[in-house]
């Protein structure tokens, strides 16, 4: 009994530190922007360790060195740069930055969702199953197969059509592709309750009386412009 507690705390540990190499690595390649939360510590330094918010310049302030430009850099790029200014100062000095928060990078979640709107990636990316979670997923008018990413680009953004039914309902998660900053999602709404739409406008008694006022207008012309001349 001993032996298998001792193998499940084995397995429990070693998955936890998969875990915590993935997001060191992620946290590593990811680049600062406006709006992330950053941790330095200065070790023996507690005066100038602490919580910075990126600025909307892509700036940081810290005491002694002033402003120092983060947006564009990683975490280890910054730590080179902060050891080198710091240096001139502290004798050879230990610094270690962690990520609190990622807000810089975000997507668009348009069209037939609960919750329209721009979402934070909250990582080096986002899948487009988690953006949809984070929208609410789909309303009941969605037409889930045909699925629009739009990527930002030049001379002209880059279109995909995927079919989110099967991410989210059939469990096909090979075809959960990444999003990136700035993408764009748009859900339309399905033929049928488009058409029942249009077709609740038409009928509607405001838009009868536009268009018996046009057919009017064609047949005897502007009655009210003919009765002032």
């Amino acid at each position: 009994m001993k032996l298998q507690k001792v193998i499940i705390l084995g397995w429990v540990l070693f998955f936890l530190g998969l875990s915590n190499i993935s997001l060191a690595q992620e946290s590593s390649s990811y680049l600062l922007g406006p709006e992330d939360i950053i941790r330095i510590v200065v070790w023996e330094n507690p005066e100038i360790s602490g919580e910075f918010k990126v600025d909307p310049a892509g700036n940081i302030t810290m005491l002694i060195i002033g402003e120092i430009r983060v947006e564009g850099l990683t975490t280890t790029e910054l730590e080179k740069i902060l050891y080198e200014k710091l240096g001139k100062y502290i004798e050879d000095p230990k610094i270690t930055i962690t990520i609190l928060g990622y807000f810089s990078k975000k997507v668009y979640i348009l069209g037939q969702v609960i919750q329209p709107g721009k979402y934070s990636i909250g990582g080096e990316y986002i899948t487009i199953r988690e953006a949809i979670l984070k929208a609410g997923l789909p309303t009941k008018d969605a037409d889930l197969k045909r699925v629009k990413i739009i990527t930002p680009g030049k001379p002209q953004p880059v279109t995909k059509i995927i079919n989110l039914h099967k991410i989210l309902y059939k469990g096909d998660l090979e075809k959960d592709i990444k999003l990136d900053s700035g993408d764009v999602v748009y859900i339309p709404m399905a033929l049928i309750p488009r058409i029942t739409d249009t077709l609740g406008r038409i009928s509607s008694p405001f838009m009868q009386y536009l268009s018996l006022e046009n057919l009017l207008d064609r047949m005897f012309g502007n009655s009210s412009t003919n009765s002032t001349q």
